[in-house]
């Protein structure tokens, strides 16, 4: 059997490092619209300009705090909750490792993946954190995040990473690397897996957290850290001061792994007793040194445990295999800052939307396995289509034309994944079109990659254009969502783009070992000679000879491969 870099268990540092001074940010609130809101977004008729608050009492953070809408739903456990667990105890977590920089956000993010991973699909390793922390960086013509390397995240920036590229194991972008590397190694290097499935979580229910850990692994959590609040000989935290102003949240993101509803009180540091028992196992990322061997507890009543200003608390719920023939078709990719609901604000009596994005399927890229959304119009129903579009590229509004692809219920907020059993789109331009239909009490709404400034400069910019993102339904054509800035907000021009994203497959290409663009006879060979060790294969040449992509290349991709070449059913 030949193996090829996918798994890696890593090495445990133990360097406790610790958090630098970043700025933190508040929104403005403007009464002309009080829309529901992710990450920096002010209540602004002129989208997302954020003023910069003054420096904060403690402005030592990782994760930028400003006023974040509340956003979560309730999960319904399926059983009776036990009063104690933990996913460590269980097997479900990955070695504590110690963060560089300012990077919690990328550690808590990748933590929690891990742990659904181990618990759903396979064995034990460990993602690469650097490279998102790259990713999340300014690009060399100014869009993406403003930060640098070294400087503090923002929430969205790993739910985006994670949506948009996918993850990469560890050993191949590990903490070592450096931007020149990322520069370097950027195209030369493949996604494992792409999230397709994310839940946000309405925090204030206990039983919700609990659920959500029982059942995917783990829990990204924020929280206000203070280091008198810390009781070093039982690792046992509760901040008990009073509510702090934004600017004074020193923000750190952890992965909540496990409970204990009879954690004593007296465990917690002199001082700073809660009223009452009960606490949240974390995997924190400052070493094994730190805390009892990188875990701690906090407790229930912690004021500032999931507040809402460090962005949603949420579990990773499903992914997706990133194969050597498959494409994410994305008209971004950042993933969502913004909840799209400025319709349904003008018009309160709306109850159905057509949100849609063009793509172009001509590639060969063009079997689409699934879309992906987001939006938090919980209990809402979802119709997916693909939309033929005209001479001029833009989708057709006769829904006569349209191909219904998948419907359902979105469940929760957050990432919504919908089974579209290998469509093939025709080889040309199209459109993948979203319908949302109010059935809740929340709005309808889809996630776009908005803008964000503050003080008159970009803290996010999009690479938003014209001809990708539409609505439907809204006009009487079909509307190009930047005509709809344009023309119905101020005048903006940079706007946004639809979070809207198709998984695709070219079928064509599933085992092109020899990668001269087609599947015949002599990839067959040339697999099997690899496997008699007659030939040898570059990483490139491995990721197609694995026909299963179980992250190896052995005798059963030979046969399935000779399977598909005589037309049998894999």
């Amino acid at each position: 059997m030949l193996t090829y870099e996918k798994y890696d268990r890593d090495k445990v540092y133990s360097e406790l490092r610790f958090l630098s001074e970043v700025n933190v940010i508040r929104r403005i609130a403007a009464a002309a619209l009080s829309c529901a809101m992710l990450l920096c977004i002010p209540f602004s008729t002129q989208a997302a300009d954020i003023e910069s608050a003054a420096a904060g009492v403690n402005t030592e953070a990782a994760v930028v705090a400003a006023e974040y809408a509340e956003v979560g739903g309730i999960l319904e456990p399926q059983e009776a909750l036990p009063s104690a667990y933990s996913s460590a105890e269980a097997g479900f977590t990955t070695p504590v490792r110690s963060q560089q920089y300012n990077t919690c956000w990328a550690y808590s993010s990748t933590g929690t993946l891990e742990s659904l991973l181990i618990k759903k699909y396979q064995p034990s390793f460990h993602l690469s954190t650097m490279h998102m922390n790259f990713w999340g960086t300014t690009k060399e013509n100014g869009t993406g995040w403003n930060r640098s390397y070294n400087a503090a995240g923002y929430p969205y920036i790993a739910l985006g990473y994670l949506t948009s590229f996918g993850c990469i194991s560890n050993s191949l972008f590990d903490e070592s690397k450096t931007p020149e590397d990322y520069a370097a190694e950027q195209n030369a290097l493949y996604p494992y897996q792409i999230t397709d499935g994310v839940v946000y979580l309405d925090a204030s229910d206990p039983d919700t957290v609990k659920t959500a850990i029982l059942t995917y692994g783990g829990v990204v959590g924020n929280f206000h850290y203070a280091g008198s609040c810390l009781n070093g000989n039982t690792s046992a935290y509760y901040y008990d001061g009073p509510s702090l102003a934004t600017s004074q949240l020193n923000g750190h993101a952890v992965e909540i792994v496990g409970w204990d509803d009879r954690y004593e009180v007296e465990n917690f540091a002199d001082g700073h007793l809660p009223a009452s028992p009960g606490a949240w196992l974390c995997k924190n990322s400052w070493g094994v040194n730190w805390g009892s061997n990188g875990f701690f507890w906090i407790s229930y009543n912690d004021i500032h445990l999931f507040d809402s200003r460090f962005g949603p608390s949420y579990a990773i719920s499903s992914c997706a295999p990133a194969t050597a023939v498959s494409r994410m078709k994305q008209n971004e990719t950042y993933g969502s800052t913004y909840e799209f609901s400025y319709i349904q604000k003008t018009r309160p009596n709306l109850t159905k939307m057509t949100y849609a994005n063009v793509f172009d399927f001509s590639d060969g890229y063009r079997r689409i396995d699934e879309v992906i959304f987001e939006s938090t119009s919980e209990g809402s129903s979802y119709t997916v289509y693909y939309i033929p579009v005209d001479a001029n590229g833009i989708p057709v509004s006769d829904a006569a034309r349209w191909m219904l692809l998948a419907r359902g219920t979105i469940e929760h907020q957050g990432y919504i994944n919908a089974n579209c059993y290998g469509f093939d789109a025709p080889a040309q331009k199209g459109a993948i079109g979203i319908q949302i239909e109010k059935n809740g009490n929340t709005e309808i709404t889809i996630g776009c990659d908005e803008w964000l400034t503050s003080g008159g400069r970009y803290l996010f910019k999009p690479d938003s254009a014209y001809g990708q993102s539409y609505l439907i339904g809204y006009a009487a054509q079909t509307m190009d969502i930047m005509d709809y800035y344009k023309d119905k907000l101020d005048g903006d021009t940079v706007g946004g783009t639809l979070v809207i994203k198709a998984l695709c497959r070219n079928s064509d290409k599933e085992g092109d070992t020899d990668r001269d663009g087609d599947f015949s006879i002599l990839d067959v060979t040339l697999s099997q000679r690899s496997l008699a060790y007659l030939a040898e294969l570059d990483a490139v040449q491995l990721r197609f000879a694995d026909f299963n992509n179980d992250g190896s290349h052995d005798i059963t991709d030979c046969t399935l491969m000779q399977r598909k070449l005589a037309g049998l059913k894999i």
